[in-house]
């Protein structure tokens, strides 16, 4: 597997995938990043890391940006080449983004070896959203689409995250036949065994993941603000992002920065979940950017799978995966619709409650053991070719 990121932090389904191909009988190598501190080789979990000298930044303008990804391109082919020739691959599964990162696979590719192509996102989604609007923006959007094409041509199978991905890589293209959704559901064995009930303290309201601008964390500021019950609330962020400190510089400026507790830094999958665990509520804030109008977060799922209510942003995926009658959805952008859906929850935690319930149910079909199996298959008809 070859992932722009580093293994395993911050790269779950990776670590599924690789779990899953492990399973299935296969020795896997991860080639990542090195995060500061790591080692350049480790075993985890049975999987081989193998970590390159270099990390991924985020604050980079456009052509740091694009130096990064071609910088980390170039070393990981040179050393799946080379691995590959001491001890060729049966399958390389290349993550993006990039979509040009399917060129470490092109060796192997021409010795023999199968290829996968894991679409997390839309890359040309993923560039809007970082570098907004610009004379170029049409331009370098067009050549995504096409790099996309290339690397899903490359591939032997191509897999992606939820059924609106698929429509659109084979309405850009790829072959349809060769798309196989994998959802990005959780590893039910990272779930804490119990959940703490809220009880009479705080009314916890719970956000895991990336901080970043695009995700709207600064509208449970904004919401926080307006929030007039009885009650104290309590915002709990973990997780690291270049918005972190703007988060913090907004609630220290609206006074009410002793509501907030943000990690700003990365903490092991397992442990946050126990610290999420036995919340109020968890929120989805995405705005509504084209990237988000096709995000479906496995922290979603996270929180349904603990039956921990949901409040989420209103966009296209997320509503095509889950009804009124299982999240509770408020405008998204809209910190008076945010406030008013934490306002909802918290004063009538029985529907609350029943939305979890039903939403645990909707589930069912999305949970990790359907998806790995679909993996398994495609890992096996690959290997059998």
């Amino acid at each position: 597997m070859i992932v722009h990121g580093p293994y395993p932090v911050g790269e779950p389904r990776v670590a599924r995938e690789a779990a899953v191909a492990i399973a299935e009988g296969f020795e896997v190598d991860v080639i990542a990043m090195r995060r500061q501190g790591e080692p350049a080789r480790e075993v985890v979990d049975g999987v081989h890391a193998v970590r390159l000298p270099l990390s991924h930044r985020r604050d980079l303008g456009f052509a740091g940006f694009v130096l990064e990804y071609v910088a980390y391109t170039i070393s990981a082919s040179v050393c799946v080449a080379r691995r590959h020739l001491r001890r060729p691959y049966d399958v390389v599964h290349v993550h993006n983004p990039p979509d040009f990162l399917i060129s470490a696979a092109l060796v192997p590719k021409l010795l023999g070896a199968r290829v996968i192509f894991d679409v997390h996102d839309l890359s040309a989604h993923m560039f809007g959203a970082r570098f907004h609007a610009g004379p170029a923006r049409s331009g370098v959007e067009a050549l995504l689409r096409r790099v996309q094409r290339f690397a899903g041509g490359v591939a032997d199978a191509v897999l992606t995250v939820h059924e609106p991905y698929r429509r659109a890589l084979a309405a850009e293209g790829i072959v349809p036949e060769s798309i196989t959704v994998v959802m990005n559901s959780v590893d039910e064995r990272l779930l804490p065994s119990s959940s703490p009930s809220s009880g009479d303290g705080p009314f916890r309201v719970v956000y895991h993941g990336t901080i970043t601008p695009s995700y709207g964390l600064e509208l449970l500021v904004k919401a926080a603000v307006q929030l007039t019950l009885n009650r104290d609330f309590t915002f709990e962020l973990y997780g690291e992002g270049d918005a972190v400190e703007a988060i913090r510089h907004a609630a220290d400026r609206l006074g009410i920065s002793d509501r907030f507790r943000i990690s700003g830094s990365y903490l092991p999958h397992g442990e946050v979940l126990e610290k999420v665990a036995g919340a109020s509520v968890g929120v989805i804030p995405n705005l509504p950017s084209e990237l988000n109008r096709f995000a479906l977060s496995s922290k979603l799922f996270e929180y349904v799978a603990m039956e921990i209510p949901v409040i989420s942003a209103d966009l296209p995926t997320i509503r095509e995966h889950f009804s009124d009658d299982e999240l509770r959805f408020f405008r998204a952008g809209d910190a008076a619709s945010l406030a008013e859906a934490l306002m909802d929850v918290a004063t009538d935690p029985q529907a609350a409650a029943l939305r979890a319930e039903r939403a645990r149910r909707r589930y069912a079909e999305y949970r990790w053991p359907v998806q790995s199996a679909r993996y398994a298959d495609v890992l096996g008809a690959l290997a059998d070719e």
